[in-house]
């Protein structure tokens, strides 16, 4: 685990493989006011993790953000049972064995709304995910919505990239796109609704931190909608 922003966030990154490709994928750690941790998309719960974590503070809400970000949850069910755990829409379905303590919505529990906010970006048939907005650093937090691959460990990888659409081109792959484009209006309504944050950086599961220009590049992303 590393700082992203002092005593604010932390980011922990693994190796992840999709469809043939190494992703890799971050969890987010937000340092709350009271000491308790904010743990959006939780990664592997290592030793040396749980440690990192147990010293930066409490671990109290536990929040996966989509139907796709859930794999390592019970490590943390297991090590934590005091900690509130949150689930996306859909997912509380697909995960019967886990006991949530309720499904996140398009507004923040009274627990973290003072410091973050979050809204359900809607309008993509797969999937809905929640967006999040920690307001005193300005940073948007977000899984899969947007992607980019800078790297690449071979040919495979590097056409894979590129078909996607998110080879060196930090935006939603185009299995989103096309899910989005059957329900464009409403996906424009989420994305009008993202706009409405003044954020500066915006962290990402999958590719590099985007820590300047974060509006132009979250514009850029979704302009072909």
């Amino acid at each position: 685990m590393k700082e992203f922003i002092a005593n604010k966030i932390h980011i922990d990154e693994i190796p992840l493989r999709f469809l043939g490709m190494q992703l890799g994928t971050r969890m987010t750690v937000i340092q709350m006011k009271n000491n308790s941790l904010f743990l959006h998309s939780p990664t592997k719960l290592t030793p040396v993790l749980k440690k990192q974590l147990d010293e930066l503070g409490k671990v109290s809400i536990i929040v996966c953000p989509n139907k796709l970000h859930h794999l390592y949850i019970n490590s943390y069910v297991e090590k934590y049972p005091k900690a509130k755990l949150y689930a996306a829409p859909g997912l509380e379905k697909k995960r019967k064995d886990i006991q949530f303590k309720g499904t996140l919505e398009d507004k923040p529990d009274q627990e973290w709304s003072e410091e973050i906010d979050q809204m359900v970006f809607r309008g993509c048939f797969f999937m809905e995910e929640v967006f999040f907005f920690h307001k005193e650093t300005k940073t948007l937090i977000i899984t899969d919505f947007i992607q980019s691959i800078h790297s690449y460990h071979n040919l495979f990888e590097r056409i894979m990239g590129r078909v996607g659409g998110i080879f060196e081109n930090p935006s939603p792959p185009r299995d989103l796109r096309l899910l989005m484009r059957l329900d464009r209006q409403t996906a424009r309504n989420s994305i009008n609704r993202v706009k409405q944050w003044e954020f500066e950086k915006i962290i990402i599961a999958h590719g590099q931190l985007i820590t300047k220009n974060a509006q132009y590049v979250f514009n850029k992303a979704f302009d072909w909608i």
